[in-house]
């Protein structure tokens, strides 16, 4: 085999001198692959430090020699061209952590373990920075014991931390301290039941425990206290570990409603549910609370949710007896009513015993005839009977609005309501000179509730516009009371009079219990209506429509959508 020559002439002998000039250049692009390599290492490792704040040392305990990559350069706050060393770490050490710091590097000394420990540096600028330092020793293959390590400048971490126990802090404080009853329950079952439940295809709580009433008691037990407050505590009545891991169950013994639509509320998602209700206190006692809820979510791998009880037993009692008192004064305001109206009673009653008096005196002379007429004897007695129910109806709807007895709640006809009051007031309108005019609605809606007080309220109204009417001179009184659907769930009736209207100053103060703008009146009347109305799910008010127009007091009441319960005799015949 022959070689062309590189000087160009034709051949030479086959040294392979290419045996020789390449290894030199593959060893050299070996070298600078390598110098390159390392090069993009310490680059990616120098990057990795810097994101991670983490810097590396080596230390020789036999030489005292420290070598320190950029970052711990950075981490203690000196220039990479400064020679690191013990005291100069020494140095950086906070005061209070110093003598700690150095018993560690003594005991590593000594004894040769491993380094791990956390201080803190104060900077140049007088800041404080957090570090932990990991280390692990070993011997070199000259024999030298070494430590090989990391630091890592925690500060962040540290702030974080301790921003966290302040909060943890602030909320046991708030726990523990605070005026109303807070317990801690493990919901984590109760997420597993309703994880399942979703599964399945359940989309509403409320049918599905109508078809499985026995899994609200399941739901009950799958909720367990964890922990509680001084005031719950207080109020539930129990050792501060009497309650830990009880269920539900006997706390919602009284209202378990309240407890079943809880728990339709969380499964459709909301994260709070509040509930005026009762609740079983852990010594069997009863307590009226106000119920809240608050599903926080998972801490520690728990759901938790935070139940907080505000004892309102004093309060109801108080609502209780200003009922009482409230139905004391409507009592007085309808006998005084009764009072005033004791003429037109008396014409009304009038009315029907003057006719049994007639009848008796015809009957009596059909039967004094020589031939007694029997038939007209007997059409005579008829009547009497007639008059006499009347006269009987009569009395009882005044003994029924002078009476005590406590409120009745029935389907009837607000319009049947109406006539029948109106029948206390024809004497009265008709003695002053007022006409009364009833657009009743056309529909005939019922409505829940005690016919006695929506007497008072129509018939209160209507004598308030007749006093209004009188003491303004109005010769032709007139008062409208028309009845209407709002919409299809309420009722409107308004009560309109053409008298001197409602002035400014007087119209945000008509409702307030003891004003009036009638010398000899108690100014109860309107109060009393406001709460008959308001008991009954509605609401009043008034528009004082100018001295031309009168003024109109208007109310609504809720319609009743039950079918099956038909109104009473006197509403239908009405």
């Amino acid at each position: 085999m022959t070689l062309e020559r590189l000087d160009g002439s034709d051949s030479v002998q086959p040294q392979r001198w290419w045996r020789r000039v390449l290894p030199n250049w593959t060893m050299k692009v070996t070298r600078r692959n390598e110098r390159a390599s390392r090069q993009s290492q310490a680059a990616y490792l120098a990057e990795a430090q810097k994101l991670s704040q983490t810097g590396s040392f080596g230390w020789n305990v036999e030489t005292g020699e420290l070598f320190w990559s950029d970052e711990t350069f950075r981490i203690f706050d000196l220039a990479p061209t400064s020679r690191p060393s013990l005291d100069v770490v020494l140095k950086r050490t906070h005061p209070d952590d110093l003598e700690s710091v150095r018993a560690a590097i003594d005991r590593a000394v000594k004894d040769r373990k491993d380094i791990a420990l956390e201080q803190r540096l104060v900077m140049s600028d007088g800041s404080i920075k957090h570090i932990r330092v990991v280390a692990r020793g070993m011997t070199d293959d000259r024999g030298q014991f070494e430590f090989v390590g990391a630091v890592m400048d925690i500060t962040d971490q540290k702030k974080a931390h301790t921003e966290l126990e302040r909060s943890e802090q602030r909320y046991r404080h708030l726990f523990s301290r605070m005026p109303i009853a807070l317990r801690q329950l493990d919901a984590s079952r109760l997420v597993v039941l309703f994880r399942k439940l979703r599964a399945e295809g359940i989309t509403d709580l409320a049918p599905y425990f109508d078809s499985h009433p026995d899994f609200l008691r399941t739901c009950m037990d799958a909720l367990s206290f964890q922990e509680a407050n001084e005031r719950a505590i207080q109020i539930f009545g129990s050792g501060a570990d009497g309650y830990v891991g009880r269920s539900m169950v006997e706390t919602w013994k009284e209202r378990p409603d309240t407890f079943r639509r809880a728990m339709e509320s969380r499964f459709r998602g909301e994260t709070n549910f509040e509930e005026e209700t009762k609740m079983v206190t852990w010594d069997g006692r009863v307590v009226d609370v106000l119920f809240t809820t608050a599903r926080v979510g998972p801490i520690n791998d728990l759901e938790i949710s935070l139940v907080a009880t505000i004892d309102i037993s004093q309060r109801v009692r108080a609502q209780e007896r200003l009922r009482q008192v409230q139905a004391e004064f409507a009592h007085a305001a309808r006998v005084s009513m009764l009072g005033e109206l004791t003429a037109s009673i008396a014409h009304e009653v009038n009315q029907p015993l003057a006719a049994i008096a007639t009848n008796a005196a015809a009957g009596l002379r059909w039967l004094n005839r020589p031939i007694p007429d029997m038939a007209e004897v007997r059409s005579t007695i008829e009547n009497m009977v007639t008059d006499t129910r009347r006269a009987a109806n009569i009395v009882a709807r005044v003994h029924g609005m002078a009476s005590r007895k406590a409120p009745e709640r029935t389907v009837l006809s607000l319009d049947g309501v109406i006539r029948e009051a109106l029948l206390f007031l024809r004497h009265e309108m008709e003695s002053r000179g007022v006409t009364i005019l009833h657009r009743p609605h056309t529909e005939a809606a019922l409505v829940i509730g005690d016919r006695t007080q929506l007497q008072q309220v129509i018939v209160n109204l209507a004598i308030n516009a007749v006093q209004a009417m009188t003491q303004a001179g109005r010769d032709h009184g007139g008062i409208v009371i028309t009845t209407a659907a709002q919409d299809a769930t309420t009722l409107y009736c308004s009560v309109e009079d053409n008298g001197p209207g409602i002035s400014v100053e007087h119209a945000g103060r008509l409702f307030e219990s003891f004003f009036t703008t009638k010398e000899s009146g108690m100014g109860m009347g309107l109060p009393i209506c406001r709460s008959i109305v308001e008991a009954h799910g509605g609401r009043i008010d008034a528009e004082g429509l100018g001295a031309d127009r009168g003024a109109r007091f208007w109310f609504t009441l809720p319609i009743s959508t039950s079918a099956s319960s038909p109104p009473s005799g006197r509403d239908a015949d009405a």
